[in-house]
């Protein structure tokens, strides 16, 4: 079994959905279903952080909602057959009313938590993996959206929470033996602490979410889906022969992530290495 993380980019638009369902057809010929580990439609976190401290000064914040929720209807309405539609918009309607009142809230209270931000950011991942899920299910046959914050346990670090490992395993565990053979959707970059409060796992998240699943299920390979061709030498933006690398060790990799390679979210290496799975990185284009 294998987990397959996308991106921003990978679920920012119809054409890049399309591409994403090509290749979970794709996985599903070859081997028994992936764990499928969705990010938030790009740009729409920068949007949700810029509407919590719009919200936080006691500005307006209604194009920008309605915004949000015409990029996620757009695609609705361009990859589902008419009849599947309206469950979905219902759904997605109903996020898109629980974060109106929670900005609501904050601007009346003029104050923006960690704990809130948090709380804000989540409904990214929740409306693109809901969505997704049900895209994928037209085409791919019975799919299942879990919100990873029911799977996740952490402290409550809000915006940088810390794993609770036990639990979470077995949590993942779980949840993943009643499951099996089914193509599971899970949102990345959100967990919650021992009350059940969503908490966060820092930006870029959702590479830590899959490595967190792998992890647990021990799975063979985590594929990390993105818009680059992998880790290279150097910043092609700054040095111009810069080439991908075919080959890193755990350490290598640890190492060029936390001194500034943005294609894995430095943390993501940890359960991997732990457990010695493999990670790679694929171009989604």
């Amino acid at each position: 079994m294998k987990v397959l993380k996308f991106g921003g980019t990978s679920v920012g638009s119809v054409d890049s959905i399309r591409t994403l369902i090509e290749i979970l057809k794709q996985e599903k010929s070859e081997r028994q279903s992936p764990i499928v580990v969705l990010s938030a439609m790009s740009g729409v976190t920068n949007l949700l952080i810029s509407m919590a401290d719009r919200a936080a000064k006691g500005e307006e914040v209604s194009t920008f909602l309605k915004e949000l929720e015409n990029r996620h209807f757009d695609v609705v309405k361009a990859l589902l057959d008419v009849p599947r539609q309206n469950p979905v918009f219902t759904k997605l309607k109903l996020y898109f009313n629980q974060l109106e009142d929670l900005l609501q809230g904050i601007s009346s209270l003029q104050e923006l938590t960690p704990k809130t931000r948090d709380l804000v950011l989540s409904f990214g991942e929740r409306c693109s993996t809901f969505m997704v899920s049900k895209i994928a299910e037209q085409h791919l046959g019975e799919a299942i959206y879990a919100d990873a914050a029911d799977l996740i346990k952490t402290d409550s670090t809000y915006g940088q929470a810390r794993v609770q490992t036990e639990i979470t395993d077995l949590l993942i565990r779980g949840f993943y033996e009643e499951n099996i053979g089914k193509l599971i959707f899970v949102t990345g970059f959100i967990a919650s602490n021992d009350e059940g409060k969503i908490t966060t796992l820092g930006r870029g998240g959702s590479d830590y979410t899959a490595a967190i699943i792998g992890s647990a299920l021990n799975a063979e390979e985590i594929e990390i889906w993105t818009d680059v061709n992998g880790m290279m030498t150097a910043d092609p933006r700054m040095v111009k022969k810069a080439f991908p690398l075919k080959e890193l060790s755990y350490t290598e990799a640890m190492e060029l992530s936390y001194f500034g390679a943005k294609v894995i979210y430095p943390p993501t290496m940890i359960p991997a290495f732990l457990k010695r799975i493999p990670i790679v990185i694929r171009n989604t284009f």
